[in-house]
């Protein structure tokens, strides 16, 4: 018979942005002019800075290559307690754990508060729901995640919120996601301190909050924390990857009440050791030099720019979406309910968002995800940390291929 994964493994989905990715990469082997709104990456048309690039070269000269401590590199604790100081929390370097990467981070939590032999053993998110959420909590539990819809606005609903928190003595973790990937919401304050009393009321739920584009919020807001309201419970989750383009340095940060971060330290010791030292020693290096944030402003400013040129372009000639003005990360998610079930010029019928999706990547060479692998069908995912020129010309392009669909 051979070997056989475990039956929890075997449901994991494979991951779209990278079943995406992949298709975009034969493409362009073809030699095809491609239009890539696929991935979440800002590399390589906003690098990682040089400063960030240059620390870490030196910590390889330097010999800076030997295990951390599992928790992290003491200078970096040291530099992300004072980073978080930033945006209003207050944590010691010793609840603060360093991982190999923001999703590592959040496998690590999920691995660490999910039991699946306790009542409580089930995770909470809001749809537009991440692929990591989907499947970590079935590889680690056998369970899927408990999913609710969120509004017209893409925001939770309160009150179907604590109902089923009332009700249902399962939850053991409810992710947030703030700014959100794929819809780009920020949610307010405001719906930040109402979830935390809601939440608050239950003790033993944890809440598991992805702020990996806390640097990329526009329009003049500022970031706000759930852990501001409700520290006690929240395991905040924060990295380098969308702050600075570091993707592949693969550096993330949990930080949480202090005797949840030392079984978080014992599983990462368990598991990955530690995360490489160059990268640990640059980004301590970095967030030293960058206390006012200026450099990071410069990544949500550069972004800023792609934002407004996707509008303006998608406005002129997207006539048939719907959609919100995203306010942060640089994600861009239009309903095109319009467009599913019309018929392309051969006579196909394009009956759902995934069928939409490879229209456009086959007729206009355009890369997006569809709205239903993130359980919102209809919708298409638009990553706009592209080149303006890609955003003009992409967007031209699937606008001309959409107005040739038949109703």
């Amino acid at each position: 018979m051979g070997l056989i994964p475990s039956a929890w493994a075997q449901q994991i989905k494979p991951s779209p942005t990278l079943e995406v990715k992949l298709i975009a990469d034969r493409l362009r082997l073809k030699g095809k002019q491609i239009y890539d709104f696929g991935i979440g990456e800002m590399n390589p048309e906003l690098p990682v800075p040089h400063l960030l690039k240059a620390a870490i070269s030196q910590a390889v000269m330097d010999d800076a290559t030997h295990y951390s401590p599992e928790a992290g590199d003491p200078e970096l604790l040291e530099a992300i307690h004072a980073d978080l100081h930033l945006f209003g929390l207050s944590y010691s370097p010793s609840e603060i754990v360093v991982c190999p990467g923001p999703k590592d981070a959040v496998f690590k939590i999920c691995m660490t508060m999910l039991n699946p032999s306790s009542r409580r053993n089930r995770l909470v998110s809001f749809a537009p729901i991440y692929e990591s959420y989907e499947n970590l909590p079935i590889l680690l539990t056998g369970k899927p995640p408990i999913v609710l819809q969120t509004d017209a606005h893409f925001l939770p609903d309160l009150n179907q919120l604590a109902d089923l928190l009332n009700q249902d003595d399962t939850v053991a973790l409810i992710v947030l996601n703030s700014p959100n990937n794929p819809t780009g919401t920020v949610y307010p304050p405001s719906l930040l301190q109402e979830l935390a009393e809601i939440i608050g009321k239950h003790e033993q739920i944890c809440v598991l909050s992805d702020e990996v584009y806390r640097t990329v919020v526009y329009d003049g807001l500022e970031h706000v924390s759930i852990a501001s309201y409700l520290p006690n419970q929240t395991l905040l989750v924060g990295g380098m990857s969308k702050e600075v383009s570091g993707t592949g340095l693969r550096l993330g940060f949990v930080a949480g009440p202090e005797a949840v971060m030392q079984v978080i330290a014992n599983v990462e010791g368990n598991t990955s050791s530690c995360v490489n030292l160059p990268t640990q020693k640059g980004y301590a290096h970095f967030l030293r030099k960058d206390a006012d944030l200026r450099l990071r402003h410069q990544v949500r400013d550069a972004l800023c720019l792609r934002r407004e040129a996707l509008m303006k372009r998608f406005s002129e000639l997207v006539k048939g979406a719907v959609w919100e003005r995203p306010s942060g990360a640089f994600y861009f998610f239009p309903d095109m309910h319009l467009y599913c079930g019309r018929r392309t010029p051969e006579g196909q019928l394009l009956n759902t968002d995934e069928a939409l999706a490879l229209y456009l990547i086959e007729s206009a060479n355009v890369v997006t995800v569809p709205g239903s692998k993130f359980q919102r069908p209809g919708h298409l995912r638009f990553a706009y940390a592209v080149s303006l020129e890609t955003i003009n010309a992409g967007i031209q392009r699937l606008a001309e291929a959409l107005d040739q669909l038949c109703a």
